[in-house]
């Protein structure tokens, strides 16, 4: 391969940014190669090409670097074929937007999972509900977010699902139970084979490790779970 176009993904393995650009270079087929970081031990060659200190980070041949999932999801969608991103100027307006929404859950969603106060962590659940009631509604008579189409802002997503069946197969919970469509459009999207090739293998143990070693409230209300002890009924943190 030419060094000028040689793609090296900077990532961290639980990072959902992370996996949003994984996710979309492996539905395209992108060669890449990949270097993990620890976002808590930056190397130092990191943080001379990735000022804020964010991954993931893209760099193309030797001196080209681009960092935001969005924008290295976006230029991977322009050099492969077919395109994912509309060529209308008002939809792709729209589409970025939906980005930066899928964004915010996500991270409220990883914020409600490493929460370690109580409080934080019910006014969390509250916002992520009132959210899922909303893309429920933009699901209606759709089979994706922009139609019946795959979309780039279909694979935005995926993060969320892929949490959000980590916590479910974690526990006797399901945050999708009251929204139907919701449910059957995360199951789609993460049976994708990019979606299961988008993550680390060991993602599900690095979370489930983070919950743990982070004492969060999720771990902290249900040890058991996490310590694979016989496990109670119900879920105290998710009744009404």
């Amino acid at each position: 391969m030419d060094k000028r176009f040689k793609h090296t993904l900077v990532a961290h393995k639980i990072c959902p940014f992370s996996m949003k650009v994984l996710t979309v270079m492996r539905h395209k087929n992108v060669k890449f190669e990949i270097k993990f970081i620890e976002t808590h031990n930056k190397p130092e060659w990191f943080i001379r090409i990735s000022p804020l200190g964010n991954v993931p980070v893209l760099i193309i041949g030797e001196e080209v670097v681009l960092s935001e999932s969005a924008i290295i999801m976006e230029y991977i969608d322009e050099i492969t074929h077919p395109k994912l991103m509309p060529d209308d100027p008002l939809q792709k307006a729209l589409d970025r937007a939906k980005f930066e929404y899928s964004n915010e859950i996500i991270r409220n969603l990883y914020s409600f999972i490493f929460s370690t106060e109580q409080e934080k962590f019910v006014r969390q659940k509250e916002w992520l509900i009132k959210h899922f009631k909303w893309i429920e509604e933009q699901l209606r008579d759709k089979k994706f977010i922009n139609g019946n189409e795959l979309s780039l802002v279909d694979l935005s997503f995926v993060p969320l699902f892929v949490a959000l069946n980590m916590l479910k197969s974690t526990l006797p919970c399901d945050m999708l139970k009251d929204f139907k469509r919701l449910k059957i459009y995360g199951e789609m999207i993460t049976s994708l084979p990019c979606s299961k090739t988008g993550r680390v293998p060991d993602y599900e143990f690095l979370m489930i490790d983070g919950i743990k070693t982070q004492n969060t409230v999720l771990y902290r209300s249900n040890p058991c779970y996490f310590n694979n002890d016989s496990k109670p009924q119900g879920c105290c943190f998710f009744r009404n």
